[in-house]
């Protein structure tokens, strides 16, 4: 098997896109020059998905930051061909549509890029559109968000793709460079500039 240090000499940070991340912390906004591309449309998974043994799923235990209330449980799962992410969450701003996104590394703290929005379409952050905005989940008045978005692989690889000229062709390709067994998911407070984070959690595989 071909290692992924052979696939992709440079580290995952490099390719990650300037616009990403631009204010202390880990601050999920994206400059006015940024040129961002059309979002996705929102995507389904197949009827049929495939075997277990060729899936992957993943756990969050969303836990929160010192003087954060909020927390919660996120379900992401590999299946068919698609991306899954399932999040419930509680303490949150009640009213606020609440950025949430994976990170380039497992660990909360110190601060690492967002990579992927956690969506309406799952997007690239500062590549399809920003960290922030009305795409993301609204909590209710009691600061509950339940929320659930998909997104086929080849879509999110062809976008990749042209968002840092890599040539990926397959769907393990694409895996191996997003490495979910090595990233993190935040929730944030949707204050501008510094969007602090609210909670935090290490992607787990469970399978």
């Amino acid at each position: 098997m071909t290692s992924r240090s052979l696939l992709y000499p440079m580290s995952f940070a490099l390719l990650l896109p300037a616009a990403a991340i631009s204010c202390a912390g880990d601050s999920p906004t994206t400059p006015e020059s940024a040129q961002l591309v059309a979002a996705p449309e929102f995507a389904r998974m197949p009827g049929e998905p495939g075997s277990a043994s060729s899936r992957l799923f993943y756990k969050v235990k969303l836990a929160p930051v010192p003087g954060s209330d909020a927390r919660g449980m996120v379900h992401i799962d590999v299946v068919g061909g698609y991306l899954r992410v399932r999040i419930h969450a509680n303490g949150l701003e009640a009213g606020q549509h609440i950025p949430q996104h994976i990170h380039a590394s497992s660990a909360c703290s110190p601060a690492s890029p967002p990579v992927i929005n956690l969506d309406a379409g799952l997007t690239l952050t500062g590549v399809e559109a920003p960290g922030t905005g009305l795409a993301f989940p609204q909590a209710s008045e009691d600061g509950i968000i339940n929320y659930e978005a998909t997104r086929s692989l080849a879509d999110l690889r062809a976008a990749w793709n042209t968002a840092f000229g890599t040539s990926l062709q397959t769907d393990a390709e694409l895996l191996a460079l997003l490495d979910l067994d090595d990233r993190n998911i935040h929730e944030h407070l949707p204050l501008a500039p510094t969007f602090p984070p609210v909670n935090c959690g290490p992607m787990e595989r469970v399978n």
